[in-house]
């Protein structure tokens, strides 16, 4: 039978390995990463390295209530976190 989902490739390993190459500060609570911004101290964000969906928190909280997808935490954080440009760039929106 074929799966409707789609298969996430990543793992917490695999996620926290390319936090740590990129020197991201982060933690695991709940099931989920928490990195921090690495110039903007009240920037966070929230990743779900078994979907590959995340939120941007202001201040630890998902004011707007949004989840977007990603392709791999690489595709994230290169994409999302470490590009600059925090307050323009957000992915495709997932809200569930």
């Amino acid at each position: 039978m074929k799966s409707s989902s789609k298969e996430y490739k990543d793992t917490l390993q695999h996620a926290m390995d390319v936090l740590d190459y990129n020197e991201l500060k982060y933690d695991f609570k709940n099931h989920t990463l928490y990195i921090q911004h690495p110039t903007l101290e009240h920037v966070a964000y929230d990743y779900r390295f078994t979907t590959g969906k995340w939120a941007k928190l202001i201040n630890r909280r998902n004011r707007l209530r949004k989840h977007y997808n990603s392709e791999s935490i690489e595709d994230f954080i290169y994409t999302y976190v470490l590009d600059g440009n925090t307050e323009e760039n957000e992915g495709s929106v997932n809200n569930e």
